[in-house]
């Protein structure tokens, strides 16, 4: 049993078990036999449970998902398929994770397209009219992550992807805050790529991630990054063509820690199991108990409360002269309860792993370092 109270979602994960077993045998199979444990087939097949258990999650086609070892790798891969040209402009929020924007500032800087970033008050809350006010007639691309990291900020995907499509551009959305937190369905979002590292909120380890790319696309996207997985027979080695998947299996370019994804496949058939709409409920109500104990502390709360912006996340302003930094170490070192200093907010993240008991223990912890 775990020694820590880990409160902190929104950073690392405590990994599912399963999912630690099952990356953990791999890794010593591999260690045993190499090839003879893991052959031809099996590394060809390695990505499919992984792709199965998120095309379930996100309630779409198993030919949709694509599988990589990080979030940043597959936007990457997605802003150089994409590739903005001179004049357009990627429309993003100044809030945002800088992964979610790095990858198109780059490629916007090859290609001589714009970088539109909204604002935000000294909260850190983007008014999402003051986002889609940069979107235009030369806009290529609009990228968020649909929840902010540092107060849990949540968009509406659908009005996001509406405004895009309505000048001709794409959605790309960062869901490593909010896939295994929330209900996602990649069809009626309308977005055109959505993607989410493994080791936050779908409870898996680092080394794997998920994308969903749009059939309506996917066709279209030369991907940024090839490899001899790239080739849509992964086993024909020739270096002379390249043909690529008909669906998203086009951006699974290389291997990868196969023991990773196929543990994130059971953390995330462990949710699928449960039903997300029962671990968002869950979620929520445990968010709704930090938010209630900051007003019995006299603590305001920086992130969003209303029904359609709210996460799991629940950010909060400590009093003047108190480091959020410091209160995140005194409740690491002191009492063994995870949470994490961001932007000067300490942030609580529980999930479906977490109970009412552990949001009183940091209620209770709290009091005693800020009295």
């Amino acid at each position: 049993m775990s020694k820590w109270t880990n409160l902190s979602y929104a950073n690392v994960a405590t990994t599912s078990p399963a999912a630690h077993q099952i990356a953990s045998e791999w890794a010593d199979s591999l260690a045993r036999g190499g090839a003879a444990e893991f052959d031809g087939d099996a590394e060809k097949n390695g990505m499919l449970p992984l792709r199965k258990s998120a095309s379930d999650l996100l309630s779409c086609d198993i030919g949709d998902v694509c599988v990589g070892s990080s979030a940043t790798e597959l936007l990457c891969s997605l802003a150089w398929a994409i590739s903005p040209g001179a004049g357009s402009n990627i429309v993003s929020s100044r809030a945002s994770f800088p992964s979610t924007v790095y990858p198109w500032a780059r490629v916007a800087e090859s290609n001589g397209a714009e970088i539109r970033l909204a604002d935000h008050d000294d909260r850190l809350y983007t008014d999402p009219g003051t986002l889609l006010s940069l979107v235009d007639s030369d806009t290529s691309v609009v990228t968020i992550s649909h929840v902010e990291f540092s107060t849990g900020q949540r968009y509406d995907l659908a009005t996001l992807s509406d405004a895009a499509h309505s000048v001709g551009a794409l959605l790309v959305v960062d869901a490593t805050q909010s896939m295994g937190m929330l209900p996602i369905d990649a069809y009626r979002s309308g977005a055109d790529a959505i993607v989410s590292s493994g080791y936050k909120w779908l409870r898996g380890t680092y080394g794997a991630a998920v994308g969903y790319i749009s059939p309506s696309i996917v066709g279209e996207m030369n991907p940024g990054l090839v490899g001899f997985r790239s080739h849509s027979d992964l086993w024909d080695l020739r270096a002379d063509r390249l043909e690529l998947p008909g669906d998203a299996s086009r951006f699974e370019f290389t291997t990868l820690h196969f023991g990773a994804a196929l543990g994130l496949a059971v953390a995330i058939d462990e949710l699928n199991e449960i039903g997300i709409g029962e671990v968002w409920k869950h979620n929520l109500g445990l968010a709704d108990l930090v938010v209630e104990a900051a007003g019995d502390l006299g603590l305001e709360v920086a992130s969003p409360l209303s029904e359609m912006e709210r996460s799991a996340i629940v950010s909060l302003v400590l009093p003047e002269g108190v480091s959020s930094l410091d209160v995140a170490r005194r409740l690491q070192d002191e009492y063994s309860i995870l949470v994490t200093s961001r932007s000067g907010l300490l942030r609580v993240s529980p999930h479906i792993d977490n109970n009412e008991d552990e949001i009183e223990a940091l209620s209770s912890a709290l009091s005693e370092i800020i009295s």
